[in-house]
């Protein structure tokens, strides 16, 4: 390209300094950037209730709004990511708008803050506005109202294109990469220098190919790209001659770049050029080495429609009078396997002028905390004036699409039909293609189990027939990775350890794939909070995210099952494992229960793109524990309500846990092995899944699959003392070939015979993107509950070179944040408090000191309980501080430091002894990976608290215990069975139990120190 004339490069050069400089005063743009701010981090000095957080100003759906308290001033703030110029700002007010307010950047969470815009004389209703500023934050600031009401936005939309940046990350002219965490594929790579470290946005890692030529990377962008400028930014070894290239297809290619005169460094190209892939194809190296690139960027807007559906309504309930005329096509149950736009048809109504489609399509907004079965919820799709319509959009691969057509008032039938056009693996596995399906046996030709085409029940009929004894009975076991034949693999594995494991397993007789399951049961790479913190938030459609987060996170390398969600309900105080459930609200766990199951699934049931999800521990541990669960005929309904919702939502896979049943099997033993306690779930809740025990010793497999479990969890088929031939004479055959049934239907199901891998070399660089950490980081923030701010201590208002001081035993603690199935977040620089805390005081000027310091502003005094796992690391019958982290608080309390608590919660505590002493408490519960930089955001007022105690709190510890009691029925002072019973009296139970058995939501009573549902909005 010629070199521009040096004027160009002066006013390139002022540019750039007033841009390092701070904001850019100059002529708007003619035409808006790309819209930046949708899904993005949104925090806001109030919300006015739960209903319209300030996630829903940014979540793209014109019917959720956020709206404040009602008080001036307020704010909205969203954090974009990463520094952008932003050029244009679409406010769409509700009737309750702000008169005056301002628009404001900042490069920090916490400012300084530079007006690009402001007003006195805003009018509401949808305003555009032309703006020139840049800033990684953007915050609405509203300083007069035009009602009494607070400030209330359907949407906060902000338009503009990256900015910022440093020598080796240049800021693009083109706006959001669209190449970023693409599916990438090179002609070869060297060494762990993998395809995908060129897309992940890190300039730490790069793509390098072979030392020969010629060698190219191909970028897969899913959907037709229309590209206006690629970067590539090379390592030392570089392409001296290169062309870029387009397709539609991947195997024809149009050249829109190429030169001989390639000079390294970072190379930003004006290009244009439309397809779905992108191909850098190098000719010729400037080196001895192979090609190595960095990151390779590319940059327009990408068409997604050819894969998304339309969404012309809300999900809706059909209506009550169906059947009126009919459906033609396709058959009712058909199977399609030709094409993802298939015809739908039906006969014509008389005098109908235009006929409206519904299909249950797979959506991200259904209402969780309703009831009723996601399956049967539907959208309208289209509305056409014939008698036919053929879908916009590639349909994915699903089970069950349900559908039906509406003219006027008139109502079709409601027919069902499944799409699968699998993509079938091409991994050198030994396993050839024959007629277009995987020769699973090897024998040149394709038996019913290996054909697709087939449907799922003929598939599974096929395989059992040609399963010896010992075949079937592998498939109920785990520790495929060393015994290849077993059903189930235990994860965990690395990417490398896993593939090698399905490598094996594709190796045997029949080449029947295994699932990998692991309890990873907040976050796989990425960690979240646990669920009773997203209790404490009780933001549904974040739950949902974060379960589909995992899942894709899991795809990548063909994990495809987890041990979890619990759909628990926390009514026991002294249970250790109240940290992974719910709260002690049904209705709330039920809620989360929903979303996670539908998250991890990809929509409302098991399709060829989830994981599968194991709902535990059944038949409700909360409401006992691990050793007995003493529900009774009345009280066994609260807690029978969140596993009917994951139910509800599609759950395949149940796991019991290790606690009897008083009521269901009296005497008798734990779930797994229970007959009457696993009848219970197949008969009165209608379950027709797969049942999965919990980690039994190898002497109760024998009768925890006669009673009627189909997979012995975590069994090892070579324990000491184990024999496969005394499994196979100890079960009855019908009962074995009832359990493999269920569990080859789940495996077709996943499409796990057509496409058992991940991808073990590139998927590891998709995992925790950005966007993944900062879901974490949102539902860390929404969880984290301020339950007393004395003297209104919190936000810190301090001074340059003031100083804080943190000390406890948690601020450094890196494993609090999470449980003990969380293996990967350390390795992604996750902060504990006190980094998090001292990084968020240095935009502040604050000196953060660790431990203790002569006169400190304020003592940020972290404790609480560090990581465990069945058992709590403290005696689980004093669930209080320890005297040494009570000496903490009280020390700092005395010399007359403000004392803020920062309190990792992961069970109730009894805090009553030095609830006085702290200024304020801040409940982090166990917050995932962003606990530390959440808790710092909002120590320094970045947001305002939202988060509400998911339990009571015990006002003494009597109210639990009797004196000097432990953890056994007769000494408990609370009934382990009935919520909001701490304190309670006789009457108040009465009442609780009455409104469980009548079905309604029990409301909350009793004498604790802190009610349930506790928590201050705002500071």
């Amino acid at each position: 390209m010629p070199a521009p004339p040096r004027r160009r490069l002066l006013v390139a050069g002022a540019i750039l300094t007033l841009l390092l400089a701070g904001t850019l005063v100059a002529t708007p743009a003619a035409a808006a950037g790309p819209l930046i701010s949708q899904g993005k981090t949104a925090t806001a000095s109030s919300v006015e209730n739960a209903g319209t957080p300030a996630s829903a100003a940014v979540d793209g759906n014109a019917g959720t709004r956020w709206s404040s308290a009602f008080a001036d001033p307020q704010w909205i703030q969203i954090d974009l990511g990463a520094s952008y110029a932003v050029d244009q700002v679409e406010l769409v007010w509700e009737t309750a708008a702000a008169r005056s307010f301002e628009l404001q950047v900042s490069a920090a969470a916490g400012g300084p803050w530079q007006s690009i815009y402001s007003t006195t004389t805003g009018a509401g209703g949808t305003q555009t506005l032309a703006v020139t500023g840049t800033g990684r934050y953007i915050r609405l600031y509203g300083t007069a109202r035009t009602t009494g009401y607070g400030y209330s936005l359907w949407e906060f939309r902000v338009f503009g294109t990256t900015g910022g940046g440093g020598p080796t990350d240049p800021p693009p002219a083109g706006g959001t990469p669209i190449s970023a965490f693409k599916n990438v594929t090179a002609s070869s790579y060297e060494g762990g220098n993998a395809p995908a470290a060129a897309l992940d946005g890190r300039t730490t890692t790069r793509w390098s190919s072979l030392f020969a030529d010629p060698q190219w990377i191909s970028i897969d962008f899913g959907g037709t790209a229309s590209i206006n400028q690629v970067v590539l930014n090379w390592e030392g070894a570089y392409a001296s001659a290169y062309r870029l290239e387009t397709s539609t297809n991947g195997t024809t290619w149009t050249t829109i770049y190429s030169t001989a005169a390639g000079r390294g460094g970072v190379e930003r190209l004006a290009v244009s050029g439309t397809g779905r892939f992108l191909r850098m194809y190098g000719t010729a190296r400037a080196t001895g080495y192979g090609y190595s690139l960095w990151e390779f960027q590319a940059f327009g807007t990408l068409d997604t429609s050819a894969t998304t559906p339309p969404l012309l309504s809300g999900p809706t309930r059909p209506p009550g009078t169906t059947g009126q005329f009919a459906l033609t096509a396709p058959a009712d149950a058909a199977m399609v396997t030709t094409t993802r736009r298939p015809v739908l048809s039906w006969a014509a109504v008389g005098g109908a002028t235009s006929y409206q489609v519904w299909i249950n399509v797979s959506r991200t907004d259904y209402d969780f905390s309703a009831s009723g079965n996601l399956i049967d919820l539907y959208t309208r799709v289209a509305t056409v004036t014939g008698t036919s319509y053929t879908p916009s959009w590639d349909m994915a691969d699903r089970w069950t699409y349900k559908w039906y057509v509406t003219t006027g008032s008139t109502t079709s039938t409601i027919r069902r039909f499944s799409v699968y056009v699998p993509t079938l693996e091409t991994v050198a596995d030994g396993v050839n293609i024959v007629a277009g399906a995987r020769d699973l046996d090897r024998n040149g030709s394709i038996q019913p189990y290996e054909d697709w085409r087939q449907p799922i029940e003929t598939r599974v009929n096929d395989l059992l027939g040609r399963m010896t004894a010992e075949e079937k009975a592998y498939q109920m076991f785990y520790n495929a990775q060393a015994f290849p034949r077993s059903g189930w693999h235990f994860g965990p594995a690395g990417a490398a350890d896993l593939h090698a494991a399905l490598l094996d397993s594709s190796g045997t007789r029949l080449g029947i794939p295994f699932v990998s399951a692991g309890d990873t049961i907040h976050g796989y790479q990425t960690t979240y909070p646990t669920q009773s913190a997203l209790a404490a938030a009780r933001n549904y459609a974040l739950d949902y995210k974060l379960g589909d987060m995992q899942r894709r996170e899991q795809l990548e390398v063909g994990t495809r099952g987890v041990l979890g969600p619990l759909a628990e309900v926390g009514t026991k105080v002294l249970y250790p494992r109240i940290q992974e459930g719910n709260g002690e609200n049904a209705y709330v766990a039920a809620a989360q229960t929903r979303a996670l199951v539908a998250g991890l699934q990809g929509g409302p049931e098991l399709n060829p793109a989830s994981v599968l999800a194991t709902v535990k521990h059944w038949p409700g541990e909360g409401a006992g524990g691990e050793a007995l669960i003493v529900y009774d005929g009345v009280t066994i309904k609260y807690h029978m309500i969140p596993f009917r919702a994951a139910m509800e939502a599609g759950a395949v896979n149940i796991m019991p846990g290790y606690a009897g049943s008083s009521l269901l099997d009296p005497g008798g033993p734990g779930a797994g092995d229970s007959a009457p306690i696993l009848a219970y779930l197949r008969q009165n809740l209608g379950y027709q899944g797969l049942i999965t025990t919990d980690w039994l010793p190898w002497g109760s497999w024998i009768g925890a699959a006669r009673a009627g479990s189909d997979v012995m969890g975590g069994a090892d088929p070579g324990a000491v003392g184990f024999s496969m031939a005394s499994f196979i004479a100890g079960v009855p055959a019908a009962r074995i070939d009832d359990a493999v049934r269920r569990v080859l239907r789940i495996k077709f199901q996943l499409g796990l015979f057509e496409n058992p891998y991940g991808d073990p070399v590139n998927g590891p660089y998709r995992m925790h993107q950005p966007s993944y950490t900062a879901l974490a980081n949102q539902a860390s923030r929404e969880a984290m509950t301020l339950l007393k701010n004395d003297g209104a201590v919190l936000p810190l208002r301090l001074a340059a070179g003031d100083t804080v001081v943190v000390a406890g035993p948690r601020a450094t603690d890196t494993s609090a944040c999470c449980i003990w199935t969380s293996y990967f977040h350390q390795e992604y620089g996750s902060q504990t408090m006190l980094d998090a805390i001292r990084s968020r005081g240095a935009q502040a000027g604050v000196n953060v000191v660790s431990g203790d310091a002569p006169n400190p502003k304020v003592a940020i005094v972290a404790v609480g309980e560090g990581s465990y796992t069945h058992g709590t690391q403290w005696v689980k019958e004093q669930p209080y501080l320890p005297p040494d982290q009570l000496a903490l608080i009280r020390g700092f309390r005395a010399r007359g430091i403000p004392v803020v608590v920062a309190l990792v919660m992961p069970r109730p505590y009894v805090i009553t002894d030095w609830n006085a002493d702290a200024n304020a408490i801040v409940v982090t519960y166990r917050g995932g990976e962003e606990m530390g930089p959440a808790l710092a955001s909002l120590l320094f007022g970045d947001y305002a608290p939202t988060g509400k105690l998911p339990w009571q709190l015990p006002r003494l510890l009597s109210d639990v215990l009797r004196p000097g009691g432990s953890d056994v029925l007769a000494d408990a002072t609370e009934a382990w069975d009935l919520p909001y019973d701490l304190g309670a009296t006789a009457a108040q139970r009465t009442t609780l139990r009455s409104q469980i058995d009548a079905g309604q939501q029990p409301t909350p009573t009793g004498n604790p120190l802190y009610q349930y549902g506790a928590g201050r909005t705002g500071f």
